[in-house]
């Protein structure tokens, strides 16, 4: 009787030290899930931070262009042609 006690006092404490590890086993795990979601939540932040630039860097060539244009078709060097009628400066 004796030696059935301690062998279940040995299988109670190999069954504790395991289960503490199957349990920080499926934390590590919900920890690298919720790791890689930031790393994709950054990476996609990122990227629309990225075309958010590329469009403001296509729209100001575009103005570029525009007064380019403008200026050498009206031949003026300070902007763009005012409209008759529109507002003046002092």
């Amino acid at each position: 009787m004796e030696s059935l006690q301690t062998l279940l006092g040995i299988f109670f404490v190999l069954a504790l030290s395991c289960g503490g590890w199957v349990v920080w086993g499926v934390m590590q795990s919900r920890q690298r899930k919720h790791e890689l979601a930031m790393m994709r939540e950054r990476e996609l932040t990122k990227r629309e931070q990225l075309r958010i630039e590329s469009q403001e860097r296509i729209q100001e060539r575009a103005d570029r262009i525009y007064l380019d244009a403008v200026r050498e078709h009206t031949g003026a060097d300070d902007g763009p042609p005012r409209i008759e009628g529109g507002p003046t400066q002092p």
